[in-house]
């Protein structure tokens, strides 16, 4: 067996050489030419001219084909010649990352002098290819309503939203840690979170490209989609231009900032500060804010026609004051925060004749913020220090080059640099006091200078991060060679080569006390209640930490084919393996560099698709793909369970009224209080030599995908399409815990439902059960219609039916309210979470389920130069399902009554507007004057609803051999006189509030 994997890996190897993450930065033409008979024509001259200046020449093979395979994203003229026959020329030919364009042509006999030109029927439709994928250029970009980043227009592909229960972009189903994001080659995605790593500016944007199904083998690490950016280039002219951007706060709805700086509405549930038995909804005073965005751009020629440059830079100052009053002092200040983020993209692009081509790129998203805000409840603390501040530095640097041999065999090398850091300064130095969501206002004993409201702290934060740098660094090449036997093949393959590093110290100064006054914990609490203490060692010391400093180099292999027959059938066909090791953070003796590693034997992944040109004139094509994705690994659960977290746990009862005197330096033996519950070590590492706990079989998580989908170009500018797609999830990686003697959480690592996490013993009882699978099952059928700017107006409607169901929401946690913590989830830390009260596994729709989703962007420019963008989002609400805390200390939701159990939260609704006029001035100078408005109608949907029944601190008691066969729930809370969260089922969350933003840009 093993001499046929090496066999296999080495038929890679001689195959070429590209890169896992596939950084596509071109499109394609290609085509066959006849003359009027249909035989086809050698040695036609075809050349193609773009207004960027790219101007490249071939001619057809002795079958009659022709292909320019390596084309930087733009519209293209093609134009083809021959002695004896009249030239054709096709205008508009619109070349997108990634494409094949089909551009046939039929040559008359007659005057070399007279031309044809056929720019109606310039493609809408790649018919070469199965993948599905959404492409937003420039021109888009500019006619619709839009964010600042370019993450706020990728909403616009269907199936792809943006769920704050999933911790951000979910494109079919999958959660936000599963894409993969590519800026100008370089891969952008967080390493430890899986999520987006890098802004960029709209700006700078020349095209996004949201790829959700069907890519081939040369792409891995994506189990959701692929988001594919790449930014301005320059062109033969000189162009650019010279803007500014503003809003305030009088140009918002009533809002405050959260503690991410993001604008979030005024009105809020919360307990109420002196009865936290009592649930309100207050509406906040709003916070005032100004930002300005002024920028600039320029791009032109360093060498016409062979070199060009485009450089710019956009800065985000905004300043933020909030006016709070204390709930302890009832004294009133004024806070600000400024938050300031330099956005840079610089790049020069070169082409050598016909046969080289490349780009240098480097963009910049740093930034700093000075200063925290308090609650804008006043809960906190007035003496505390609030001139807190952090550096984000963030960059990526890339270079690729495409070198065409000759006309069968092209050559791709590219490299990529991502990092990105973090440093705090002004923390607080020592033990953080925090009340939780209780208070001691009104409770006997407790001195009137001691009172303090539901939600004090003493500090803001006492969490501090010294470094924590995060590297990639990539590099690799393609081969790609033309064939033709049974038709035309396009082979292509190679090798990746991915760097990762983490060096981090961050966490606690000092230690985290939590207070639950007047309340109990398993039946055990002191005359005021009781108190948690956190650190990461035997007294004293810090609280929480993270340390490690780790590096890891990964492999990825892949060969495809892209076979045409009969000029009709295309067959995408590939396989693709990776070698990947997973890091560990403790240097503990005896402990290896590398914690977990999947060799290429594990995970191969073949990949299957085809693509049919129906009536063979590239307006109908039926496609279809089928293949397995693997998961590349993110660095939260080797950071948690590896060494790199550390975090031990105290309980005490509170006997004194004064929490003021609760001093961690005299823990454990002479904390006020009685201890009766302690250490446990939530993070004691996996792979340690005591733990032994990664399962010796663990396979990598896998995600099945198939879809197929109908399009049909109706005219030179419009096409619709229905496709469906089927997405699963076959297996998921998740540390899987249990209770050992001493109540610790000792968790494993495995595949849930699988191997060494097949079964669990029912603790208290000799009962063996199966643990269930992660289950995540997502099938969708989606109509759409698009027809691409001409004739002054452009649009895009789609209309999508899904489910999503199952149990597991993946990478990112929509039943944690969008936590994003991949592979280290609550769903299996404990085996009660996944079941219901019945005692049978919990499966049914997931938190981000949306049955219904509407989505249509549409732009007209007047011809006196008004423009208008529109954006309307229409969607079912998601699930609501209640939960219940279990076993009294571990505290494990329980959702007992099934997935969405108490209906749907709002239909969510929203109309975005854009609005601009342009001046014209001297020669190619323009004024333009905008204006951008997000959630027009100000809309105010709830889009969550507080799900948990009992309060903080509180948890049914009862026995797990009792639980599996079967409970009253409800019968329990109200027999064990548990107190219930007054929050219970009403709204928590709301729709962003509306938003407008002006600018102003002069062009030339």
């Amino acid at each position: 067996m093993k001499r046929c994997v090496y066999f296999a890996l080495l038929l890679l190897l001689l195959a070429g050489i590209s890169p896992a993450a596939a950084q596509e930065q071109k499109g394609a033409i290609e085509g066959i030419i006849t003359d009027a008979s249909g035989a086809v024509l050698p040695g036609v001259t075809v050349n193609v001219r773009s207004a960027a200046g790219t101007i490249m020449t071939v001619t057809t093979d002795g079958n009659g084909v022709y292909r320019f395979a390596s084309l930087p994203p733009g519209e293209y003229q093609v134009e083809a010649t021959l002695s004896g026959f009249t030239p054709r020329t096709m205008e508009r030919v619109d070349v997108r990352l990634g494409q094949i364009k089909k551009v046939d042509f039929s040559l008359a006999v007659g005057n070399v002098s007279e031309s044809v030109q056929v720019s109606a029927e310039s493609p809408l439709i790649d018919v070469r290819q199965a993948e599905r994928s959404t492409h937003l250029t420039a021109e888009d970009i500019a006619r619709l309503p839009k964010g600042r980043d370019f993450s706020s227009i990728v909403t616009h592909a269907p199936g792809a939203n943006d769920e704050a229960r999933l911790g951000g972009l979910s494109i079919d189903g999958a959660s936000a840690g599963e894409n993969r994001y590519i800026i100008d080659g370089a891969e952008a995605t967080d390493l430890r979170m899986g999520v987006q790593g890098k802004q960029l500016v709209v700006d700078f944007v020349d095209e996004v490209q949201v790829k959700s199904s069907g890519y081939t083998a040369e792409y891995g690490g994506a189990m959701g989609g692929v988001v594919n950016v790449v930014t301005k280039s320059g062109t033969n002219d000189f162009q650019g231009d010279l803007g500014m951007y503003f809003t305030n706060d009088a140009l918002q709805s009533a809002s405050y900032a959260d503690g991410s700086g993001n604008f979030v509405r005024s009105r809020s549930l919360r307990l109420n500060p002196s009865n936290a038995s009592v649930a309100e909804y207050v509406d906040y005073k709003s916070d005032e804010f100004t930002q300005w965005d002024p920028g600039f751009t320029l791009g032109g020629p360093i060498l016409r026609d062979s070199l060009w440059f485009f450089t710019s830079y956009q800065p985000q100052l905004r300043t933020t004051d909030r006016d709070v009053t204390f709930t302890s002092t009832g004294d009133a200040q004024v806070f600000t925060r400024k938050d300031t983020q330099h956005f840079s993209s610089n790049n020069v692009r070169f082409q050598a004749a016909n046969r080289l081509t490349g780009r240098v790129a480097f963009n910049a998203s740093g930034g700093s913020r000075e200063g925290l805000l308090p609650s804008v409840s006043g809960s906190d603390n007035p003496d505390a220090n609030y001139a807190i501040d952090r550096k984000t530095p963030n960059y990526t640097y890339s270079a690729n080059a495409d070198y065409v041999v000759n006309q069968k065999l092209l050559l791709g090398f590219r490299t990529g640099y991502y990092t990105v850091d973090a440093h705090d300064e002004g923390v607080f130095q020592g033990t953080r006091v925090s009340f939780g969501n209780t208070t001691n206002i009104g409770l006997p004993g407790v001195p009137a200078e001691l009172q303090r409201p539901t939600g004090f702290t003493n500090t803001p934060s006492n969490n501090e991060v010294t470094r924590d740098r995060r590297t990639r660094w990539n590099a690799s090449a393609d081969a790609t060679y033309y064939a033709a036997f049974g038709g035309q093949h396009t082979f292509k393959g190679g090798v990746q080569f991915d760097r990762i590093g983490n060096d981090v110290l961050s966490g606690e100064t000092g230690n985290l006390v939590t207070i639950f006054w007047d309340q109990a914990q398993d039946g055990v609490r002191g005359k005021y209640g009781y108190y948690m203490v956190r650190s990461n060692r035997p007294f004293p010391d810090r609280g929480f930490i993270t340390e490690g400093n780790i590096h890891s180099t990964n492999v990825g292999l892949y060969v495809q084919d892209a076979w045409t027959i009969n000029n009709r059938l295309t067959l995408n066909l590939g396989v693709r393996t990776e070698n990947e090791k997973v890091p560990s953070y403790t240097t503990a003796e005896g402990v290896a560099a590398t914690a977990m590693e999947f060799s290429f034997g594990d995970k191969l992944a073949p990949r299957a698709g085809f693509a049919y040109d129906i009536t063979g004139d590239g307006r109908w094509k039926l496609s279809g793909s089928w293949g397995l994705f693997y998961d590349f690994f993110k660095l939260e659960l080797p950071r948690g369970s590896f060494g790199g977290d550390k975090w031990l746990q105290y309980w005490y009862t509170l006997d004194t009224p004064d929490w003021t005197s609760i001093d961690p330096s005299g823990c454990p033996t002479s904390c006020p209080g009685t201890l009766f519950r302690g250490p446990v070590d939530f993070r004691h590492p996996s792979n340690a030599a005591d733990a032994n706990t990664i399962d010796p079989d663990l396979d990598p998580m896998r995600v099945q995908k198939l879809d197929f989908a109908l399009e049909h170009q109706m005219t030179s500018s419009v096409a619709v399409g229905v496709r469906y797609a089927h997405n699963q999830v076959d297996k998921a990686i998740e540390d899987v815990g249990a209770l050992d003697a001493q109540q610790n959480e000792i968790y494993k690592i495995a595949n849930p439902g699988f191997g060494t996490a097949a079964q669990f013993g029912v603790a208290g009882s000799g009962l063996v059960l199966a643990l269930p699978k992660a289950v995540r099952d997502y099938d969708s059928v989606e109509f759409s219609l698009t027809k691409r700017y001409a004739r002054n107006w452009s649009a895009r409607v789609s209309y999508m039916w899904s489910r999503l169901h199952g149990n597991y929401s993946g990478l990112s946690q929509s039943d944690e309210n969008g936590r994003t913590s991949p592979n280290v989830g609550r769903m299996f830390d404990y085996p009660l979470m996944a079941f219901n009260e019945t005692g049978q596994p919990e499966y049914g729709p997931l938190g981000t389920d949306r049955p219904h989703q509407f989505k249509a962007q549409f732009a007209y420019t007047a011809p006196f130069g008004t423009a208008i963008g529109l954006n309307q989002m229409v969607e079912s609400g998601v699930p609501v399902t209640r939960e219940a805390r279990f076993i009294p200390g571990n505290n494990f939701p329980v959702q007992y009554l099934g997935r969405g159990s108490d209906g749907r939260t709002d239909v969510f609704s929203q109309t975005d507007l854009h609005l601009q006029h342009e001046f014209r001035l001297l020669g190619r100078q323009r004024l333009t004057v905008l204006m951008n408005v997000l959630n027009l109608f100000d809309q105010d949907a709830g889009i969550n609803k507080f799900s948990t029944q009992t309060a903080s601190g509180q948890a049914l008691s009862v026995s797990e051999s009792e639980f599996y066969q079967g409970i009253d729930t409800q019968a329990l809370i109200a027999a064990q006189g548990l107190v219930l969260d007054p929050r219970f089922l009403l709204d928590s969350a709301f729709q962003n509030p509306r938003t407008i933003r002006f600018g102003a840009k002069w062009s030339f």
